[in-house]
């Protein structure tokens, strides 16, 4: 008995041996295979060494001296090497790692990042499409500098993302979480909204929850081909503390295929008449608009009992934003590349 038990294990231990090598070298040949197709499709895809270690239990995926480039984008990313970490009878459940400086290059500009932590922990749909099914991501301590002269940084962030409802066949529908804080906006940007010089050099606290319907699922192809776009976005309660003000935004929105959005969302405003200067200043606003906005809405806060906050809406009609009764701008495109 004891005999036949030994000899058992040790045909088990051979078998998952003999899956564990296989699985092995099949990932390593699948990741070379896709950079080999991105190269035929026209993109730069340049790496030293694809690897596979984390023998008998894991799936460790190395890529290192890795550089993409999808000319129809205009985007490049480089980095010393990329990690994916995974249960050998889990292979679908990853952790992705990113190195502690990598660049981006977008079509405007290059940015340097650096971090002390970046990684994310993700699902993906079981087949050759490797839909995102849920993930979440940890970032620490991220300083991004660009060659046009400006640098912005996050000391900390969470961001979570799930399919709703969760066994929907077809994974277009994200719920979005986002946590943040101690925000060091772009400089240029930070300069054009500090312009009244009333705001600290950094936002405290950034919290999202955001449901997004997107027109195809974000997948392989997603990278491959084009990038899924927003159609239809609810922002359960969007929130930013900066300094003295606060804001808060729910509502909800349709995006069309040009990226026009269509829709409202209600704005609660805490010091609502700073937000106004900084807008103003910052050129968001015209400053032609100042006085009748202010007018206007200092009469929607008095009737409603407080004069330092207030609710109003922010709509998207026609092309253009409106902020209760007047349009003060045109409304944003919102595409992703």
């Amino acid at each position: 008995m004891i005999r036949r038990l030994i000899v058992i294990c040790l045909v088990a231990a051979g078998l998952y041996g003999g899956y564990w090598f296989v699985g092995a070298r099949g990932l390593e040949t699948a990741v070379e295979h896709w950079l080999d197709e991105r190269r035929d499709d026209g993109w730069l895809a340049e790496w030293d060494e694809v690897n596979v270690r984390g023998f008998p239990s894991r799936f460790d995926l190395t890529v290192t001296a890795l550089e993409l480039a999808d000319p129809r984008t205009g985007w490049v990313w480089t980095a010393p090497f990329f990690q994916t970490l995974a249960l050998s009878y889990k292979p679908h459940h990853l952790i992705a790692v990113w190195p502690d400086t990598q660049v981006l290059q977008t079509p405007l500009e290059r940015l340097d990042v650096q971090s002390e932590r970046l990684r994310g922990s993700m699902v993906l749909t079981p087949d050759s499409g490797l839909a995102l099914r849920r993930a979440s991501f940890e970032i620490d301590a991220i300083e991004v500098r660009s060659d046009a002269g400006w640098n912005g940084a996050l000391e900390q962030a969470r961001v979570a993302t799930r399919v709703v409802p969760e066994g929907a066949d077809e994974p277009l529908t994200h719920q979005i979480s986002l946590k943040a804080k101690a925000w060091k906006l772009p400089s240029p940007l930070l300069a054009r909204l500090n312009s009244a010089d009333i705001l600290p050099d950094t936002l405290d606290a950034v919290e999202a929850d955001i449901t997004v319907t997107f027109s195809a699922p974000w997948d392989r192809y997603a990278i491959e081909r084009a990038r899924p776009q927003p159609r239809e976005v609810t922002v359960s309660l969007a929130e930013a503390r900066w300094g003295q003000l606060e804001l808060k935004l729910a509502g909800a929105f349709t995006v069309d295929e040009g990226g026009q959005p269509t829709g409202s969302l209600l704005v609660k405003a805490t010091n609502w008449r700073d937000i106004l200067q900084v807008s103003v200043a910052s050129g968001l606003i015209p400053s032609e608009f100042q006085g009748p906005i202010e007018t206007a809405l200092g009469l929607i806060s008095q009737l409603a009992g407080s004069p330092k906050t207030l609710d109003i809406p922010l709509s998207f009609r026609g092309g253009q934003t409106w902020l209760g009764p007047a349009p003060i701008g045109p409304a944003p495109v919102i595409r992703l590349r």
